[in-house]
């Protein structure tokens, strides 16, 4: 036979097996098997002063989104005194929702070992700002100010000083009239006391959250002039260096889809504001009345007013390190980027 010999036959051979792979046809993609995700348990200590601001923790504890994923959140409630910035970089919290103020820069400039993973509440486009510029009524009764130009060298009253995230709000609600918080006293002074200190004429202007700005408007005591631009974000999340991988993952999905709930329809729901109502210890009635803030759909870090935060502290002399941080150095899309591209 033509071919024949021991030669012949290997070839054969081999001819044989690449068809019978082949099925002499085309051939088929090998299916590879689905990484089952990781879900051991871990639990996460959560730094927080109750606000609205992290409603979409509190929703996402509510809901089970969290033990959904294997994680057991643990939120501790921070006491007067207590510094976030302290507690995450020396490990005893794993997060912290906070206020990003001049503390939580100079940390980080200073090498502390966490970092910015995402935002929490913005100025929502359209509606009734949640944050507001109050003026004492009787200034502008009396023509004593007209514009926010003549607020130049009156006192305003932030919570938490012109070194809080409030403080970088209260400047740009007020950059447009060309002051800034360098030109008027400063006064730090909690939202709850807003009202009385107009009452009694220690202030003339204050930058206050809802309900507070609501009351005071009722009351007579003060008018709103102004309000930070839409989408501004002063707060947001900061993971300390224990916590990343996929206990990280897992902490942000369940955080976004909280976040996502108060996107959506349900947001103003009797059982969303009752989850915050308990969270915060503010009325639902209340709440109602309130206007919400917005949450980016990934809650993803704002690099421009993080930008912008710094410049504000900057301005009044609260930084402690020279140039300012850029975002690739303090923050860490990367939670963000893999809840944006997750199914909502």
């Amino acid at each position: 036979m033509r071919g024949g010999g021991p030669a012949g036959i290997w070839i054969a051979l081999v001819a044989l097996v690449a068809v019978a792979a082949c099925g002499g046809s085309t051939p088929e993609r090998i299916a590879r098997p689905t990484p089952t995700p990781d879900l051991t348990p871990v639990t996460v200590k959560v730094g927080q002063v109750a606000s609205t601001q992290w409603a979409p923790l509190y929703v996402a504890i509510a809901r089970g989104y969290f033990q959904r994923l294997n994680v057991n959140v643990q939120l501790q409630a921070l006491r007067l005194g207590q510094d976030p910035v302290d507690l995450i970089s020396r490990g005893q919290i794993d997060v912290s929702v906070t206020d990003f103020n001049a503390a939580v820069f100079n940390g980080l400039g200073g090498g502390l070992p966490y970092r910015i993973v995402g935002s929490m509440a913005a100025i929502p486009t359209g509606g009734t700002p949640p944050v507001q510029l109050e003026v004492a009524k009787p200034l502008l009764d009396h023509g004593t100010v007209k514009t926010l130009a003549d607020l130049k060298g009156r006192k305003i009253a932030i919570d938490g000083g012109a070194g809080s995230g409030s403080g970088y709000l209260a400047g740009l609600a007020l950059q447009s009239a060309g002051v800034g918080l360098k030109d008027m006293t400063v006064i730090d002074l909690a939202a709850t006391d807003m009202e009385e200190a107009f009452q009694i004429g220690s202030i003339d202007a204050a930058l206050a959250p809802a309900p507070y700005s609501t009351t005071m408007e009722q009351h007579g005591v003060a008018v709103p002039k102004a309000a930070p631009p839409a989408g501004t974000t002063w707060s947001g999340v900061l993971y300390g260096a224990k916590l990343g991988g996929s206990a990280g993952l897992r902490f942000f999905q369940a955080l976004v889809k909280g976040a996502r709930d108060l996107t959506g329809p349900d947001r103003a729901s009797d059982d969303t504001l009752g989850i915050v109502s308990k969270s915060t210890g503010i009325g639902p009635d209340v709440l109602k009345t309130v206007p919400p803030y917005d949450w980016d759909q990934a809650l993803k870090p704002d690099t421009a007013s993080l930008a912008g935060l710094q410049a504000s502290y900057r301005t009044v002399g609260l930084l402690k390190y020279g140039a300012d941080l850029p975002a690739s150095r303090i923050v860490d899309t990367t939670y963000s980027k893999r809840a944006a591209s997750a199914r909502p």
